[in-house]
């Protein structure tokens, strides 16, 4: 019993150091990407600015790609989903549409456009980016809309699928084909076009 109680004790410490040594990880990935895109991005590099072994990394994550689709995950997703929830649906839609603009209307905007690239050549990277950053942010979006519609805000019967295709499908197809202006008069317009013919008369 007592032998049992000695190797308990001995592992405990280790949790702590894997955390703080992948999040050191992530901190560093997230770092290099900013500063010089996906083209400069290494596991070398980041192993050397972490302090951790190459063989940890890779331990962790398959692919450079799956470590800087990650490091860009937990860097910017935080930012996201920022916003409180209040007892105002449509404000707080509002709010996260600004938010995700002003977001992606600086390097994080540049850098989703080169993760979004390496869909083409890494099936992996691919799915982590849709399954860990994509999908969350559309889940978010489709529960503010769900209470916009119990709130009684939209018309009965919208199908908040397209809703959510006409609100946040402008934004990407700025940031991710034209890479044209996502500016918050733009987001007002888009706000006040959809909600035009999505929202209930009172």
């Amino acid at each position: 019993m007592a032998k049992a109680k000695k190797v308990a004790a001995t592992r405990t410490p280790g949790r702590p150091r894997s955390d703080a040594s992948r999040s050191a990880i992530l901190k560093a990935a997230y770092q290099i990407l900013r500063e010089g895109g996906f083209a400069q991005f290494t596991v070398e590099g980041v192993a050397a600015q972490a302090g951790a072994g190459k063989a940890t990394i890779y331990r962790w994550w398959a692919s450079k790609g799956m470590l800087a689709v990650e490091a860009f995950m937990v860097a910017v997703a935080p930012q996201m989903d920022a916003i409180t929830e209040s007892d105002q649906p449509l404000v707080d839609l509002r709010k996260q549409l600004h938010l995700a603009a002003a977001i992606y209307r600086g390097r994080a905007g540049q850098l989703l456009r080169e993760l979004m690239a390496l869909r083409q050549a890494d099936e992996e990277t691919s799915k982590q980016l849709v399954s860990d950053f994509l999908e969350p942010r559309r889940k978010a979006a489709f529960i503010t809309l769900n209470r916009a519609l119990e709130h009684g805000d939209l018309k009965p019967g919208i199908d908040l699928e397209v809703l959510a295709d006409a609100l946040w499908g402008p934004i990407f197809h700025r940031v991710l084909v034209t890479q044209t202006s996502i500016s918050k008069q733009f987001i007002d317009k888009l706000l006040d076009m959809v909600f035009g013919g999505a929202t209930a008369q009172r």
